[in-house]
């Protein structure tokens, strides 16, 4: 992958800003909710994006991980928050569907990450 040629520099860019969005999305997550006018299931596409997002920081973070397992490691830790959210009383709770948007987000970043890596490859 074209993205294992990173210089250890970039990749620790990279591991820092992992590390900050993780704690980012634990922490919104997991705190308590405001009482905010919103529109129907909008939830869901955040969360899309917060996975795509995290997905996106964490494959050239972990370059000698294969992207499987980055997906695998994100989508597990997406169901642990998920599950911390049914257990802690925060206002929130554990919704199956914010699990599947969080999943579907870190797969969105790790297939766009594959294309993206197979046309470099392809033009260099």
């Amino acid at each position: 992958m074209v993205y294992q040629k990173f210089n250890a520099s970039f990749r620790l860019l990279f591991l820092a800003l992992t590390v900050l969005l993780a704690c980012f999305i634990a922490i919104k997550s997991l705190t308590p909710t405001m009482p905010t006018f919103s529109i129907t299931n909008i939830d869901k596409a955040a969360h899309l994006l917060a996975y795509f997002t995290l997905g996106a920081a964490a494959l050239p973070a972990f370059p000698r991980v294969k992207p499987l397992f980055i997906w695998l490691g994100l989508s597990a830790f997406g169901i642990c928050i998920e599950i911390t959210q049914g257990l802690l009383n925060t206002g929130r709770s554990l919704d199956i569907w914010d699990g599947i948007a969080n999943a579907s987000g870190a797969f969105l970043a790790v297939l766009a990450w594959l294309i993206l890596t197979r046309l470099v490859q392809k033009f260099t």
